[in-house]
């Protein structure tokens, strides 16, 4: 069982948004994973798969206006390969790694962190999210 402390609440739900947002735009093998522990740098991993660059830009888009609006700012961090095989998202507590299937297998940080816990995929409370 992952232990989250009320100081990490904001970083979940903000992880939880990310990964919901990812699927609510097709990608596949969205995994959020807890890595606070074990790195110092952020608390939770979203990864996903992507099908396209196109599909990369929206699922990304769409993350910047949610988190915005959440009061997260802009990414701390922001990197996207040229080639289109991933792209990453440092929001500080959350990072977003967004891969295609190639980049996904070469990368293989579903190995490197098989270790961290992973954690359900909540449905949005309330009425949605507006995804």
């Amino acid at each position: 069982m992952v232990r989250h402390s009320p100081e990490r609440a904001v970083e979940r739900h903000l992880g939880q948004e990310c990964a919901r947002l990812a699927l609510d735009r097709k990608a596949s093998a969205v995994r959020l994973l807890f890595v606070g522990d074990t790195l110092g740098i952020a608390d939770y991993f979203v990864l996903a798969t992507v099908h396209n660059r196109r599909q990369a830009r929206a699922i990304r888009d769409a993350i910047r206006v949610a988190l915005k609006a959440e009061g997260a700012g802009v990414p701390r961090f922001a990197s996207e390969d040229p080639e289109g095989r991933w792209s990453l998202y440092d929001y500080g507590g959350v990072v977003v790694h967004l891969f295609d299937e190639e980049g996904r297998r070469y990368f293989d940080l579903d190995r490197r962190w098989r270790d961290a816990p992973e954690l359900k995929i909540e449905e949005p409370s309330g009425n949605g999210h507006g995804g």
